[in-house]
């Protein structure tokens, strides 16, 4: 919630009097003192929230000249994405800051309680084209709290949590866990349901304090292997938008963000890659565990190991493993 002494004078009237009560007196406004009513809309802390209720008034040209130069970007901005033409975005970036319009809608629109019909969509779009195609991950914290927020309230989530993962970075599985630190249960909950891809967590009846450690003791094992997948709530039930690469993790080689090995693999590589691909998914999980615990524990042995035949690597593992999947 907004510190009520940080408010501009139009938004302290919005929850006051709420929205159409705003929208009635700005307009009497316009008419009796149109001065004034540029001052207020003009003033620097004002909130998107209010600039959204209003913008049906701002927008004539007769007014929109006299608006100063953030209120004229978001109006741009917002023309844009109600085109759904990303060609409008590539010439507004000829002229403005795209990026810093859609951190100050998402900033200061973030908390308000209007998040239904378009202006949902508008921060939905603003989110999604930061991340995507500015590369802006410093909004992350803003679009999670965002995220966190609507589900409270029973309203929609997907494409907000798309544009949160599609950073591409699995590191932010890691912002998403401290949902596990909550005293709201609800937000237990969803950080449960958007974390459930990851086995510790999936179907898990483990305490939440426990929860977050498995993540983390997860993350910290798996990170040089995990992959960004694209799916995402949009297009199925239970995505899986970060997997790991359990073969890249059987030859103990990093990945790029879309599961690519990286660098150039021997030919014995290619050639154990591609039996390793062949075998069940327990087995390949049995194989890059242990991998990964011998690389760790002692190259030298590792070394050896992985130039056995893999039916002799799957003995020595499940001997050593006691036969478990981990």
């Amino acid at each position: 919630m907004a510190d009520i002494s940080t408010l501009s004078t139009l938004d302290k009237m919005r929850l006051d009097r709420g929205n159409r009560n705003l929208s009635f007196y700005f307009h009497k406004l316009l008419v009796r003192n149109p001065s004034k009513a540029l001052n207020l809309i003009n003033e620097d802390n004002l909130s998107f929230p209010a600039l959204y209720i209003l913008l049906p008034q701002i927008s004539k040209p007769s007014l929109s000249r006299y608006l100063n130069s953030r209120n004229k970007k978001v109006i741009d901005v917002i023309k844009s994405i109600r085109s759904k033409s990303f060609s409008r975005f590539n010439e507004l970036t000829k002229n403005i800051d795209v990026a810093e319009t859609l951190k100050w809608i998402l900033q200061t629109g973030k908390d308000d309680a209007m998040s239904r019909g378009e202006y949902t969509d508008i921060l939905d779009s603003c989110a999604i084209i930061l991340v995507r195609e500015y590369k802006d991950y410093s909004i992350l914290p803003v679009i999670k709290e965002i995220i966190y927020n609507r589900y409270k309230q029973g309203l929609f989530i997907h494409d907000m949590v798309w544009a949160f993962f599609e950073c591409r970075d699995p590191n932010c599985i890691l912002m998403l866990a401290e949902g596990f630190n909550s005293e709201d249960e609800k937000e237990v909950e969803l950080t449960k349901e958007l974390l459930k891809f990851i086995p510790v967590v999936r179907n898990s009846s483990l305490s939440k304090e426990m929860l977050y450690s498995n993540v983390r003791y997860w993350l910290k094992e798996n990170l040089p292997f995990i992959y960004y997948t694209g799916e995402s709530f949009q297009q199925m039930p239970d995505p899986s938008p970060f997997e790991v690469s359990l073969g890249a993790k059987y030859l103990f080689k990093k990945v790029s963000r879309d599961g690519t090995i990286e660098g150039n693999l021997t030919d014995d590589e290619k050639r154990q890659l591609n039996i390793f691909n062949t075998l069940d998914i327990n087995s390949q999980i049995l194989l890059s565990n242990y991998s990964f615990i011998l690389h760790n524990q002692n190259i030298y042995s590792w070394n050896n190991w992985i130039r056995y035949p893999i039916t002799e690597q799957l003995k020595i593992s499940a001997a050593k493993l006691g036969g478990s999947i981990c």
